[in-house]
């Protein structure tokens, strides 16, 4: 038998090269250089022909230094097995497929919020026995396997058609699934990487930190949190601080703690999984935009929630020792009855200037103006919204700012794909929300903090 190469070219260049063509029509070349491992993805390409594949960037993937010995095969249905050598063992490689449940789909729903940094999903399925796959029993879950277990991972991706790029919405990990025996439905819901790995697990003996750079505090919480090197981005900071805390402290929980020591810091996930840590300014958080909705076209249904116990018509910025004594009106929305004497306090540190506090009356007059509105919006499919965008709305008297978007839900299956959200008329985009600021202001007497000339 006489193999024949009808098309050829150079991919990349390194030893023990090997090549996998994954079922969704892409394929990757590995080999090793220079003792590691590395990867070159090809995009996606139609009909597994590569005759003009476009060849992606190199990514070193290596997980070992001084690789030799590199083999992998493929096993029908399941995925890749394979096997590397280093000075001092040999190590066995395991890779499962994606399993494409979308043919299954009856209905899902993906949901995020502005106060934490969990994300969750829902999903039912049809569970059928499908004879053409070579899955026994029931094709998501039987009695003898599940694709569904608690712990497997879910990736969702949306797409209009074949031309249209693939959108993700999220990494997603089973906490739960059901299936009665003999039914032909199954359910499984979940949540992504911070909610499963970061929120369930406990510092353990884990629980002192050492007096190090912040920087160095959070890297160690999430290796030993056990997620990947490529799992997470830590911005650089040479602030250092020193933590104790109980070993059965959550480690989402500490993370929260350590952040309010630096005031504005947070933690965010994609939607390609990866977690982010850092400052507002950390340019790898994905963006905040301002988002036009068109009345009756973008959206099929509107609620208003009115309510005044959070509307003020005066704001007082005062010291703890009442040295410092500043009023401020506020301008509330038109019609809105409220009592003239209705005030809200909010307190600074001692030996805060007039001039400063003054400002930072202010400030919260004028954010208060916009405080007391509720608006829950239906509408088309919009995965690429993110809460903290802000809303504006466009009808024929002109366009209109709602406010932050708080809430989102993404709903899809056989009855279409909507998108709920929620705007919150306190807030700004860049600004946050009121009280996100009245926070901040309570936070920046803290050793370590940003001062008032920084917030204001």
């Amino acid at each position: 038998m006489q193999l024949i190469i009808e098309k050829y070219g150079e991919i990349g260049v390194g030893n023990y090269p090997d090549f996998l063509q994954f079922p969704d029509t892409e394929g990757q070349q590995f080999y090793i250089k220079n003792g590691e491992l590395y990867g070159k993805p090809s995009a996606k390409i139609k009909n597994g022909e590569f005759n003009n594949a476009e060849w992606l960037e190199e990514n070193n993937i290596s997980p070992d230094a001084n690789i030799s010995l590199l083999e992998i095969k493929t096993l029908t249905g399941f995925g890749v097995v394979g096997s590397y050598v280093t000075p001092i063992a040999q190590k066995m490689i395991i890779y499962e497929f994606q399993q494409d449940m979308s043919n299954y789909l009856n209905s899902g729903s993906i949901r995020f919020g502005i106060d934490t940094p969990i994300a969750s999903f829902t999903l039912s399925l049809e569970n059928p026995i499908d004879k053409e796959t070579e899955i026994e029993g029931n094709v998501a879950i039987n009695e003898k396997a599940s694709l569904l277990s608690p712990g497997a991972k879910v990736v969702f991706k949306f797409s209009a058609g074949d031309d249209f790029e693939e959108i993700y919405l999220g990494s997603y990990y089973i906490d739960r699934s059901q299936y009665n025996i003999l039914s032909e439905k199954a359910s499984v819901d979940g949540r992504n990487l911070i909610g499963k790995a970061l929120k369930d697990q406990t510092l353990n003996m884990n629980n002192y930190t050492g007096y190090k750079e912040i920087t160095t505090i959070i890297n160690d919480m999430l290796r030993n949190a056990n997620l990947d090197i490529d799992q997470y981005e830590v911005e650089n900071n040479l602030e250092k601080r020193r933590f104790e805390f109980e070993p059965n402290k959550e480690v989402l929980g500490s993370l929260e703690e350590i952040f309010k020591s630096m005031v504005n810091w947070k933690m965010e996930e994609t939607h390609e999984g990866e977690i982010i840590v850092g400052s507002p300014s950390y340019g790898l958080f994905p963006q905040r935009g301002i988002y036009n909705f068109y009345r009756n076209k973008d959206i099929f249904s509107r609620q208003i929630d009115r309510d005044d116990q959070g509307s003020y018509r005066k704001v007082c910025v005062h010291d703890g020792k009442w040295n410092i004594e500043v009023y401020e009106n506020v301008s509330v929305f038109s019609g809105w009855n409220l009592q003239s004497n209705k005030t809200l306090f909010v307190k600074i540190s001692d030996g805060t200037s007039l001039s400063n506090a003054q400002a930072i009356a202010l400030e919260v007059a004028n954010r208060l103006e916009n405080v007391g509105k509720i608006e829950s919006f239906n509408g088309p499919l919009r995965p690429q919204l993110l809460v903290g965008d802000e809303a504006t709305i466009i009808d024929n008297d002109g366009t209109t700012t709602l406010g932050l978007i708080t809430e989102i839900a993404h709903s899809f299956g056989k009855d279409g794909f909507y998108t709920s959200f929620t705007v919150d008329s306190g807030g700004r985009l860049g600004k946050g929300r009121l009280g996100d600021y009245i926070n901040m202001i309570s936070k920046s007497g803290t050793t370590g903090s940003i001062g008032y000339e920084d917030i204001i």
